[in-house]
């Protein structure tokens, strides 16, 4: 019975900080309750189940957005590979607590939670997209350490922290709560050093979407893509006065035939042209070969769009239709491209920073409606880790402008009809310049070695002492 309590009591708070949810503070003690029954005299493998059970029913949070789009096994493979990762370092942390102590336990399982939400980031489906680093993301103050050593960072300190609470809670030993404590202090006075340096500048953005205004995407068809081209071009119409020098459209407007794929983009040149301002725009289109997923980047005066080609795709919604394409992408002024799903890959995101330099990011995107939130909150946490602002335009998702510290500017939902969102988006240096990207995810190899070293060793001592 005690092993059910804890298990729902640790589901609920994962349910609402992890996935869809949203209550970040939550995140912080969610795992005590499964944690503080590990620690127990409970035998092991209901601990393993009750660990399993707590997270997988947590992580049913996604659900919400995805059943009925994504493939059945991608979703039991969502749910149940992090409850596995879960429960695996809950075992080893009640091992190590068992021969070296509740000191050695809390790093233990902080290392091995993490060294495992590395190992999930080299997933081509869904990279960092089910990490717990990302529930931080609305307490900006909290994510700073993600410029130091990346989301891994942010993992780490959510393990250690619940991990010294759940043992002095089970040994009534101040300690390690106190270990814990100081730590999250430590963390959270950098946070609150970092984002307190001014902006250097700021640029004005304008977001445009339309729920309604889109496609079809599957097959060509000029009259329906022109008219959705004039819409769009419409609204920016709008925007004469506004003084904006970057406009952003969502993610695959419409498909795009090569046949009359100039006469399509030369209205969006010609708006480009009417506003004096960049605009980025998402359609699918045939390009060397393959179709592919694309970004137009019209710049004023220029005779031809840059164009980018996503590079990660929804597995298959997206890879059973399109391609790859090769980047990475930015314009002459500073501006980096990628497009929605490319920005749940840390490791590639960081190469492109590095490479490119990027004064800020712009990602056209396409969420599933409820995970709005969540899954902008992953591109978030890439803006904090290689330094850049972004502009990132969902449809049946969020308008979000953050800058470089994470913090949003400005939000919006899109719904229905059209909507703009207009904001002056702070600037600060370039992007790819901060300790992270120069030691990229160091600490997920640490804690690999870590976690493997500390499991390793209470096996050794427990096979000594008898």
């Amino acid at each position: 019975m005690i092993a059910v309590a804890c298990a729902l009591l640790s589901a609920v708070g994962f349910y609402f900080s992890l996935g869809l949810g949203d209550l970040w503070w939550l995140a912080w003690i969610a795992p005590v309750p499964i944690l503080w029954f590990a620690f127990g005299d409970a035998k092991p493998w209901p601990v393993f189940f009750a660990g399993f059970a707590a997270y997988a029913l947590g992580a049913t949070s996604i659900l919400r957005a995805y059943a009925g789009l994504l493939p059945v096994p991608i979703l039991i493979l969502a749910i149940g590979a992090p409850a596995l990762t879960f429960a695996a370092s809950l075992m080893g942390a009640r091992r190590v607590e068992r021969s070296l102590g509740p000191i050695a336990a809390m790093v233990a399982f902080a290392a091995l939670w993490t060294a495992f939400d590395l190992a999930a980031s080299f997933s081509a489906d869904g990279g960092t997209t089910s990490t717990p680093a990302a529930s931080e993301v609305g307490a900006p103050f909290l994510i700073q350490s993600a410029s130091l050593v990346g989301y891994l960072g942010i993992t780490f300190l959510l393990g250690f922290v619940s991990a010294g609470i759940a043992l002095s809670l089970r040994l009534r030993d101040p300690l390690p709560a106190a270990l814990a404590i100081t730590l999250f202090v430590a963390n959270a006075a950098y946070g609150i050093w970092r984002i307190s340096t001014p902006p250097m500048g700021s640029i004005r953005v304008a977001l445009i979407d339309s729920n309604d205004v889109m496609g079809p995407t599957r097959r060509a068809d000029k009259t329906a893509a022109l008219k959705d081209i004039a819409a769009y071009s419409a609204q920016i119409a709008n925007l004469r006065d506004a003084h904006v020098k970057l406009i952003v459209l969502p993610e695959n407007i419409v498909q795009i035939a090569p046949d009359w794929r100039n006469a399509a983009q030369a209205r969006l040149a010609a708006s480009a042209n009417d506003v004096g301002a960049t605009i980025v725009a998402g359609f699918n289109t045939f390009l060397d070969g393959a179709q592919r997923n694309v970004s137009w980047s019209f710049v004023p005066g220029a005779s031809r769009p840059v164009t980018y080609m996503k590079r990660r795709l929804v597995p298959v919604l997206e890879s059973s239709i399109y391609k790859p394409g090769p980047g990475p992408m930015a314009l002459a002024d500073g501006t980096g491209l990628e497009i929605c799903k490319d920005m749940d890959f840390q490791a590639m995101i960081r190469a492109d920073e590095i490479r490119t330099k990027p004064v800020l990011l712009v990602v056209p995107a396409w969420d599933f409606d409820k995970d709005d939130w969540s899954h902008a909150r992953v591109a978030v946490l890439r803006s904090v880790e290689n330094g850049v602002p972004m502009a990132r335009t969902a449809r049946d998702g969020l308008l979000t402008l953050n800058d470089r510290y994470g913090r949003i500017i400005s939000a919006a939902r899109t719904r229905g009809g059209f909507r703009t969102l207009i904001g002056d988006l702070p600037l600060g240096g370039n992007g790819g310049e901060t300790f992270y990207d120069r030691i990229g995810d160091a600490l997920g190899w640490i804690c690999i070695a870590l976690g493997i070293g500390l499991a390793g060793w209470s096996f050794l001592k427990r096979k000594s002492a008898v």
